[in-house]
């Protein structure tokens, strides 16, 4: 973000350079009879061929590179967005296999219910309630416990997950620092649940961002009503 501002800062420096040139060796001449003297008009005709060269190659430049970058940062959005939901649906049908192995006999992999999943009201009518180890989320959460096909299968869309994360941040596209900073995280989050692995303890970390991000979650902001990764993307 830093870079990008002094990017930025110097391409108006410039540009407010030349405008002054511009400007100066039209104006001088006219206000003062002093400038107006030809031995200052080569001077004058110099400093307004700079400008004049300078800001038209700045005009061609916001034209045609800003265009073009915006364009870029748009695909690479639509595409780290594509990825995201995809690994998210792959989820979604290893939380089902996991909770059916776990106990559960009233979810099915079925389109409808996959469906109702990958919404927040859905996902939290189907795993907010349960008391006991083969209800709700519990039901899920025991089966993170070993090195099963479903915690495989989450672990391997959450790696792809980092990866379409990592383009993002590359692109350093993000209107505000708290966006920037929270896929950072995301990617030292991710990075950590591929290291833990399997086990009681060591698959807290993995179910907690499955709630998060499945049931609108926000650690601080507590319940917030929709998927925070999502509404990042978007909103980058």
């Amino acid at each position: 973000m830093v870079v990008k501002f002094q990017r930025n800062w110097l391409e108006i420096s410039a540009i407010l350079l030349f405008g002054t040139l511009v400007i100066l060796s039209i104006a001088l001449p006219l206000q003062s009879s002093e400038f107006s003297n030809a031995k200052y008009a080569s001077a004058f005709n110099a400093a307004l061929s700079i400008g004049t060269s300078g800001l038209v190659a700045f005009t061609f430049y916001y034209i045609v590179n800003e265009r073009l970058d915006k364009k870029k940062a748009q695909m690479v959005r639509q595409g780290v967005l594509a990825t995201y939901l995809n690994s998210k649906q792959n989820i979604a049908v290893a939380i089902i296999h996991a909770s059916q192995k776990g106990g559960r006999q009233d979810i099915s992999a079925d389109s409808e219910t996959i469906d109702e999943i990958l919404s927040v009201k859905g996902f939290k009518r189907l795993f907010e309630g349960g008391r006991e180890a083969d209800e709700g989320f519990y039901a899920f959460q025991n089966q993170m416990s070993d090195r099963t096909s479903e915690f495989d299968e989450i672990v391997f869309n959450f790696r792809t997950m980092g990866r379409a994360f990592a383009r993002l941040v590359d692109l350093n596209q993000f209107h505000d620092a708290e966006s920037y900073n929270m896929f950072v995280r995301l990617d030292a989050v991710l990075n950590r649940i591929e290291h833990n692995g399997p086990g009681y303890d060591e698959s807290k970390l993995l179910c907690r961002f499955i709630w998060e991000i499945f049931a609108g979650w926000n650690s601080i902001k507590g319940d917030i009503g929709y998927d925070p990764i999502e509404h990042a993307i978007e909103n980058s």
